[in-house]
């Protein structure tokens, strides 16, 4: 990834909270976190709870966001928390132990956002199953191609790409900044493809095996996606630079059509470093992420982002039994 080339979110994509709104919402966040309970569902229904402490211009600017899209797939929600001062030390671990009050007002706020847009899950396979996961570099796990990553750049994908139940968006709440950690993401509605690729990538001739962070071991037999979908000026994606292949054996056109993507996503991207109280919003149907590497120090003060998925169809929630972490 080259970091010179890259561009900025667009002044559109952008929310600004007032220091009143924020001490607003952590008033009501934190007389919900004392409420008892901390499976999925009560987390779920806490964050739906907290959506009535919103103000109404962010809950405009996402509806529009939910609806219409942006220039680059994003949304960036800026002075959410009131305060990170008083936070407890960066876990080293994606699985950490109960949070202090503070961290569950930040989990509380994240979910009434993303609640916005659908229904919160995860993946039982994930980092234990948990609504919200931890975003923190690991000791030992430096050139992981997961949420545990840091000293190399995690490379382009979409969450789970390997199935057909990935979320429809997702949110990353800052905590703890870096500045050398910039988040970085690539819209398919910038993509500038010859036709004849995009042709290639709108054909069943791709395969995505599941990544490293469900544990997961060698796939079997993997079904053949495409890579782009839905309309030509509002396209969809499915992208993995490390797990995604040709389905075929000696599918050259695919794997050239592949790097030319590549290419073309390099081009379509933009950069934000978040700082603390910044939420980003992405759409994981239309955009693919990515983050440049930085060194962690295992301090107490790394990096340290909130994340949760969200599926935007009641209908397919309910199919999928309501669960809040699917296997």
């Amino acid at each position: 990834m080259s970091r010179g080339r890259i561009g900025s979110v667009d002044p559109s994509e952008i929310v600004e909270l007032g220091a009143g709104d924020a001490a607003h919402i952590f008033t009501a966040a934190r007389c919900l976190a004392g409420e008892p309970g901390d499976s999925g569902a009560e987390m779920a229904e806490r964050g739906a709870a907290l959506v009535t402490a919103l103000p109404v211009s962010l809950i405009r600017a996402v509806h529009r966001y939910g609806n219409d899209g942006s220039p680059h797939g994003t949304l960036l929600v800026r002075g959410l928390l009131a305060g990170t001062g008083g936070l407890q030390a960066t876990p080293a671990t994606t699985t950490p132990p109960a949070l202090d009050s503070e961290g569950q007002v930040a989990v509380l706020s994240l979910l009434a956002v993303l609640s916005l847009l659908g229904e919160p899950f995860t993946f039982a396979s994930l980092y234990g199953g948990r609504l919200v996961q931890h975003i923190v570099p690991v000791p030992g796990r430096e050139d992981a191609q997961t949420s545990e990553g840091s000293e190399s750049v995690l490379q382009w994908h979409v969450e789970d790409a390997f199935t057909a139940d990935r979320c429809d968006f997702f949110g990353l709440l800052c905590l703890r900044g870096e500045p050398g950690a910039a988040t970085l993401v690539s819209a398919a509605r910038s993509l500038r493809l010859p036709a004849a690729v995009e042709r290639v990538l709108r054909q069943p001739r791709f395969a995505v095996e599941p990544d490293a962070a469900h544990g997961a071991g060698p796939a079997g037999e993997l079904p053949a996606v495409s890579v782009l979908s839905g309309p030509p000026d509002d396209p969809e994606i499915c992208f993995d630079a490390v797990y995604q292949r040709p389905a075929g054996r000696g599918d050259d056109e695919a794997a050239a059509a592949l790097a030319v993507l590549a290419d073309a996503i390099e081009e379509a991207a933009v950069a934000h470093v978040l700082e603390p109280g910044e939420l980003l919003i992405a759409d994981n149907r239309r955009a693919v992420h990515g983050r440049t590497l930085f060194q962690p120090r295992y301090d107490g003060a790394d990096r340290w982002l909130l994340r949760t998925m969200v599926c935007a169809s009641k209908r397919a929630h309910r199919r999928r039994g309501a669960s809040r972490a699917l296997r």
